[in-house]
């Protein structure tokens, strides 16, 4: 039976499990993304941001730079021994910089 048939099983039994596993992490590493860099404005912008919510106690979504899919974490920030934190639901998450890649107000903010 011929694959066009609709048979997709019958080419892969001739599939070696190590070519399987190389086809897996081919087909993983497809899907990674590379960290954008970051303009000056938009640099600025998260440092008013921060300085802001900083002062004021006031929640922020920070967006983390992950190459298989963006985390988001939402929280009151705070700078704790040079490292800035978000006190979340679950407990305080640390923030590193240069994961950092977003900064806004959550959007049921007012």
């Amino acid at each position: 039976m011929r694959i066009i048939d609709g048979n997709i099983f019958e080419a892969m039994r001739l599939v070696l499990p190590e070519h399987r596993e190389l086809m897996d992490r081919m087909k993983r590493e497809s899907g990674k993304k590379e960290q954008p860099l970051l303009a000056q404005d938009e640099l600025e912008e998260m440092q008013y941001l921060l300085s802001e919510a900083l002062e004021g106690q006031v929640p922020l979504r920070a967006t983390l730079f992950h190459p298989y899919g963006h985390q988001i974490v939402t929280g009151i920030p705070f700078v704790s021994a040079g490292q800035l934190f978000l006190q979340t639901a679950d407990g305080k998450r640390s923030i590193p910089f240069d994961q950092l890649i977003r900064l806004a107000y959550p959007v049921d903010y007012d």
